[in-house]
């Protein structure tokens, strides 16, 4: 128990001053944007970078990993779609939102820095795996299926204009993938580890420095953003999201990586990637399509509250 006190009791420490000091205006709202921007532009694609670079896989296979883990947000995207839908009055495109919000985990903010403290950077090496392919996998299934759900919601409507081609859809997603800062520090760890070439002593400890403020200011700049979030209604939605996304997801992620063979690392870096809190994504795609924002915020922070007690609980499970 004192071990996960060790790992668990600073993460949500460093996300409550940051909650505190927004709250208090000791800082201004902008102070939190501008370090989530330096965190997701400089500190995590160069974080991703240099563990890519220097990481030893093994000979453990990727492929069972991606299986367990994405298998796993497939089934909970399902069921958070239907669920709200069945006992909350919802259309399509809202159904959709609290499927994004059960699967997206919030990788960057939570998940990095949880990884880092119980298992240190040996334990980022599954979540880059997953990294990897997670953002593309997720967003092009993000924006195909709410394009379908609107087309579907206006014709229920008899309302005129139609969603938008999936070209067209496939198009934007694809630029914005390409100049996403996350995947180009994972391209660019994965094409200087082709050159079989080491870091340069100089260019890694540059790199080891920066790296080493992602997981804080993820934290810090976290908890201050969970002050524009609020309890805004959908509190029945939340619940069903916010239990789907912080048990039933790492649950299946624990049975199916635990059939699959998966290493013991592997095993509990992918457990603890599920487990982490609804993302912040879940709440960007809701503003842009219009549709689920109160169901999305409120999930971000129920789900960030109580994975204080649910990464607890994992990492008890896990040992």
């Amino acid at each position: 128990m004192q071990t996960i006190l060790n790992v668990i009791v600073p993460i949500f420490s460093l996300i409550a001053i940051g909650f505190l000091m927004a709250k208090a205006k000791l800082l201004p709202v902008a102070t939190g944007d501008a370090l989530a921007r330096f965190v997701f532009v400089v500190a995590v694609p160069v974080l991703l970078f240099r563990t890519l670079a220097t990481a030893e896989f093994g000979a453990a296979n990727p492929f069972l990993l991606w299986l367990a883990y994405f298998g796993a947000v497939a089934l909970t995207w399902t069921a958070g779609t239907w669920l709200v839908r069945r006992f909350t009055p919802s259309d399509h495109r809202r159904g959709v939102i609290a499927g994004i919000s059960a699967s997206f985990a919030n990788t960057v903010f939570v998940a990095i820095p949880a990884l880092q403290r119980a298992y240190g950077d040996a334990g980022l090496e599954p979540l880059l795996l997953i990294l990897s392919i997670h953002l593309p996998v997720m967003m092009i299934a993000s924006s195909l299926l709410i394009e379908r759900a609107a087309l579907l919601d206006a014709r229920a409507t008899g309302a005129a204009g139609a969603s938008a081609s999936i070209g067209r859809t496939l198009a934007r997603v694809a630029k914005n993938l390409a100049t996403n800062a996350l995947v180009i520090g994972i391209l660019a760890g994965g094409l200087w580890r082709l050159t079989g070439l080491p870091l340069e002593v100089h260019l890694d400890e540059v790199a080891r420095l920066l790296a080493g403020t992602a997981g804080p200011l993820a934290l810090f700049s976290l908890g201050m953003s969970l002050t524009r979030y609020g309890l805004r209604g959908d509190l029945l939605s939340s619940a069903i999201v916010s239990t789907l996304s912080l048990l039933v997801m790492p649950a299946i992620v624990y049975v199916a990586g635990t059939l699959l063979g998966l290493p013991p690392l592997w095993l509990k870096g992918a457990v603890l990637t599920a487990a982490s809190p609804v993302g912040v994504n879940a709440y960007l795609l809701a503003v842009h399509f219009g549709s689920g924002e109160r169901l999305a915020a409120t999930t971000i922070l129920v789900s960030t509250v109580l994975s204080v007690l649910s990464l607890s609980l994992w990492l008890i499970v896990l040992g």
